[in-house]
């Protein structure tokens, strides 16, 4: 973790939680109105029913929670309409929070961060310094990010550099 002056920023590899793909194939409807919620348009995220729901592509979403039975539950909630599969160990979330979060992901990043279109509730994929990384802008002053395993330490190598180069100047 990399917590220089907190306020401006902060990165750190958030806690393990359980991360799940809903994947809908048949009537998106009916699966809606089994979660009592719908789910996020294209490249967009929500906070529903104590969860954290990210579009990640067409007929895909990615479920993050704490709950016992999660799976069990979604996979009730789906039934023919779809399948639920366990990401928990296919990703690693990273936040960053502070007023340079944008700068941050402008540094290796290829895409403009800055735009004020990228808002909380927005998601984006995109490739960091050479790396996958899907973007879930989740408050005013933080985004996450979620990286394979694989990529974690290099991700988190990038950006304490690139945190040092923005806090110096």
């Amino acid at each position: 973790m990399i917590d220089v002056r907190e306020d401006r920023l902060r990165v750190q590899i958030e806690p393990p939680a359980t991360l799940l793909a809903l994947e809908i194939w048949g009537d998106q409807a009916a699966v809606e109105r089994g979660l009592g919620a719908s789910l996020p348009q294209s490249c967009r995220s929500a906070d529903a029913n104590g969860r954290r729901w990210l579009w990640w592509e067409p007929g895909v979403w990615l479920v993050r929670g704490d709950a016992e039975g999660l799976k069990s539950s979604l996979e009730d909630t789906v039934g023919e309409h779809g399948a639920v599969t366990d990401l928990s160990g296919g990703f690693v979330r990273i936040g960053v929070t502070g007023a340079l979060w944008r700068d941050l992901l402008m540094i290796g990043g290829v895409f403009d961060a800055e735009s004020p279109s990228f808002g909380p509730g927005s998601v984006a994929g995109t490739v960091m310094h050479h790396m996958p990384v899907r973007l879930d802008v989740i408050g005013e002053s933080a985004v996450e990010a979620y990286v394979p395993p694989s990529y974690a330490g290099d991700l988190m190598h990038h950006w304490t550099r690139s945190a040092a180069r923005l806090l110096s100047t």
